[in-house]
C-alpha cells in the first residue's frame, strides 16, 4: 500500500498550473476568480513484500502490478499464502496497475463477479477488502467521494493526482483535456481515473476488491491512508480482463436505496480472497 500526502510545490510551478487552470475553466464561469489547484502524490508506505488478491475464474487472480513487480525484480517467486504453487504472471498493465496471476484452478475456487454497472455513482457505498501487513482479512465500508486523474508509475513507486477548488473551497470537475493540460501530453499513456473512497485501508491491501453493496466487484484496491482508499474503477479492469482474454462473471448492481449487510457480503466474499507474497 502506499501513504496519501500532500505535496508543496514552488511558487513559480504553481502560479503556471495555476494560470493554466485559470484558462481552462474560463469557459465555466471562473474568469475572475482562477480556480486553486492542490497536487497529491501517493508514495509507498513502507517495504511490505505482500499484497492482496481474488479471484476472477478458477485459478485466475487479479492484483496490483505494484505487488508483484518488487518479485520479479528481486528474482522471485510469486506465491500465494496457503496455495499450491507455482504462480506466475499471467498479464499486467503497469499503467493500469493490474496484474493477472495464474496457478492450479481448486475444485471449491469461487470467484467474485463484477458488476454490470456502466459506472459507479459519486456517493455509492462500498466495502475495501485485503490483507493489511501482519493481519487477517479486513473490510472498511463508505462511499465513494470522487473520481480523480492520475499519472500512476508503479514501477517508480509513485502516483500524483490534481483536485480543483474555486475560490470558496468547492471543488470543480475536471476533464481528461484538464489532466493533458496539467500533466503534459507526454504522459497521456499514463493517465488514469481513479476513485477515491471514504473508507480506511493499510499496507497490504493492495489488490484487494472493492465491493457495491451487492457484492459485485467495482474497483481495485491500491492505496490508502488517512481514512481514505484510492482504487483502480471498474471500467480499467474489464479491459484489462478482456485484453488478457477472460471472461469474467457479472451481475446487475444493487437496488436503489437497498440496506446491505456488509458482514455478510465480507463473508461471501472471503473464499475468493487471497494473500500474495514473495
Amino acid at each position: 500500500m502506499r501513504t496519501a500526502q500532500r505535496v508543496r510545490i514552488g511558487a513559480a510551478v504553481l502560479a503556471a498550473l495555476l494560470a493554466a487552470a485559470g484558462v481552462a475553466m474560463a469557459a465555466g464561469g471562473f474568469r475572475a476568480a482562477p480556480p486553486r489547484l492542490t497536487l497529491v502524490e501517493t508514495l509507498p508506505a513502507g517495504a511490505h513484500r505482500s499484497g492482496s488478491a481474488f479471484l476472477v475464474a478458477p485459478g485466475l487472480l487479479v492484483t496490483n502490478a505494484h505487488v508483484v513487480l518488487p518479485c520479479r525484480a528481486q528474482g522471485l517467486a510469486v506465491r500465494v499464502a496457503g496455495q499450491p504453487g507455482p504462480w506466475r504472471i499471467l498479464a499486467e498493465e503497469p499503467a493500469a496497475d493490474l496484474a493477472l496471476l495464474r496457478g492450479p484452478a481448486a475444485p471449491d475456487d469461487l470467484p467474485l463477479a463484477l458488476s454490470a454497472a456502466a459506472r459507479l455513482p459519486r456517493g455509492a457505498p462500498v466495502l475495501a477488502l485485503g490483507f493489511p501487513a501482519a493481519a487477517g482479512l479486513q473490510a472498511s465500508q463508505g462511499p465513494l467521494r470522487r473520481a480523480t486523474l492520475t499519472v500512476h508509475d508503479p514501477e517508480g513507486g509513485r502516483a500524483v493526482s490534481f483536485r480543483v477548488t474555486d475560490r470558496q473551497g468547492q471543488e470543480v470537475e475536471v476533464s481528461w483535456e484538464d489532466g493533458l493540460r496539467y500533466f503534459g501530453e507526454d504522459q497521456a499513456g499514463r493517465l488514469r481515473w481513479r476513485l477515491e473512497i471514504d473508507a480506511p485501508s493499510a499496507g497490504g491491501s493492495s489488490g484487494g476488491p472493492l465491493l457495491d453493496a451487492a457484492g459485485n466487484v467495482v474497483g481495485v484496491v491500491y492505496a490508502g491512508a488517512r481514512g481514505t482508499s484510492s482504487a483502480v474503477p471498474l471500467a480499467d479492469l474489464r479491459d484489462f480482463l478482456a485484453s488478457a482474454g477472460v471472461v469474467p462473471r457479472f451481475r446487475p448492481p444493487p437496488a436503489a436505496g437497498a440496506a446491505p449487510d456488509w458482514a455478510a457480503l465480507r463473508d461471501r466474499a472471503a473464499p475468493a480472497m487471497r494473500r500474495v507474497t514473495c
